[in-house]
């Protein structure tokens, strides 16, 4: 058995660096492909599977196994095989002759979601907090990106594949929810968002929403396949609210600005998420005003019943006028304290005259548009206003065809 110093190895395999070698030492896998990758080096340096470098009185082994001799020296050709099974696999719900179930969707675009935290870059999906663990499938298609790092700069110079393999399962995910038998429902839809967002590839996800809300809607298990009109206006078509966010963040990470006030448009500017944020929000509070006449009588006849001074007719009509305007003030006061809040707001604020209601309900678009705002302008307060180019120009009067006003002067600090 022979053993080098780590210097000589250095030196022999990739000249004066030394990140090539602690590679060697910290991730056993990339660096044995590396070795069995360039044969010419590898009789340089030894003669046997095995390869012990000297360093501080330490030494770490790094061994290939037999059975991955030959994997380990095509990196690319592995993961692009594995790859492709892999999503072959999850495009066969779109070709069986029936209309497939929303679990076998669901279980398509979680492959898709799998495939696309698997060719990721670690540094840039630890961002993320649904990535998923490392697996055999995963460390499979990473081991392409180790090979990269692990060869000097001269090699390296060739079409990135990981791009390529981003398309392929960008476009799967997006012929999956796509296809006129399938159904997108508010699970499938978060998952296809997320791979999107993990993949970089945010410019589908308008048309996504749009799928979403107006696709005609197959029955289950027809064929050939039976449709129904949907509803857009609906509210459960409305876009989930942390989706809708998730596909903002990706929109203004990849800085297109055009993209940014389509997810706007698509989600939280439309009549059915408004309605849904009536159903939430608003629904018991406008059945307990609804109410409160009923409520307001019945506590006003047991006040009369209580009392021997006043005439028990009258008694009620008095009790029952005191608890409605009890009700009916605290209603108003606490209605005209949601509506008109404005500490939330940033550089976008409502225009005056901008009815209270309209406010509640499209509170969520407004501060979707300050966020747009606030990326694409000046970070620094004082420089506020300065703000030049079409982009801005364009942002400024789409938030003005919609109630809005960007920079309001009124509002700014130092000017009450």
């Amino acid at each position: 058995m022979t053993t080098i110093c780590a210097n000589c190895l250095q030196k022999r395999l990739f000249g004066s660096g030394s990140e090539a070698a602690r590679i060697f030492i910290k991730n056993q896998r990339g660096a044995a492909g590396l070795l069995y990758s360039r044969p010419e080096v590898y009789k340089r340096v030894t003669t046997r599977p095995a390869v012990y470098i000297r360093q501080r009185r330490h030494y770490a082994a790094i061994e290939v196994p037999r059975n991955q001799r030959r994997q380990s020296a095509h990196p690319s050709t592995s993961s692009r095989r594995l790859l492709e099974t892999e999503l072959a696999r999850a495009a066969e719900v779109i070709q069986s002759p029936t209309v497939p179930s929303e679990v076998a969707i669901h279980d398509a675009l979680q492959i898709c979601e799998h495939l696309a935290h698997s060719v990721t870059d670690p540094a840039e999906s630890s961002k993320d907090p649904q990535r998923l663990d490392k697996t055999p499938t995963s460390n499979l298609l990473s081991l392409e990106e180790h090979a990269i790092k692990a060869l000097p700069p001269k090699v390296t110079k060739r079409p990135d594949v990981q791009d390529e393999m981003r398309d392929k399962i960008a476009n799967t995910a997006l012929r999956i929810i796509a296809d006129s038998r399938t159904f997108i429902s508010p699970e499938s839809l978060s998952l296809y968002v997320t791979i999107q967002t993990v993949l970089r590839r945010p410019q589908s996800l308008p048309r996504a929403f749009d799928l979403y809300a107006s696709k005609p809607i197959a029955t289950i298990g027809s064929s050939p396949a039976a449709y129904r009109d949907p509803s857009p206006n609906s509210a459960k078509t409305a876009v989930p609210l942390p989706v809708a966010r998730k596909a903002l963040d990706a929109a203004l990470e990849a800085k297109d600005l055009p993209l940014c006030l389509n997810i706007i448009t698509t989600t939280v500017g439309t009549s059915a998420f408004w309605r849904a944020k009536f159903i939430r929000k608003a629904l018991l509070p406008s059945i307990a005003l609804a109410l409160s006449p009923a409520a307001a009588y019945a506590l006003g006849k047991a006040f009369a019943d209580h009392q021997e001074r006043l005439d028990p007719q009258y008694a009620t009509v008095m009790g029952s006028l005191c608890f409605m305007t009890y009700f009916s003030m605290t209603a108003l006061t606490g209605y005209a304290a949601i509506t008109t809040a404005n500490d939330q707001m940033d550089r976008v604020t409502w225009r005056v005259g901008t009815p209270l209601y309209k406010r509640w309900f499209r509170e969520e678009e407004r501060a979707f548009t300050d966020s747009v705002a606030q990326a694409w302008g000046f970070k620094d307060y004082l420089r506020r206003g300065e703000e030049e180019g079409e982009d801005w120009t364009n942002l400024r009067e789409w938030i003005m065809e919609r109630q809005m006003v960007l920079d309001n002067p009124a509002l700014m600090e130092g000017m009450e």
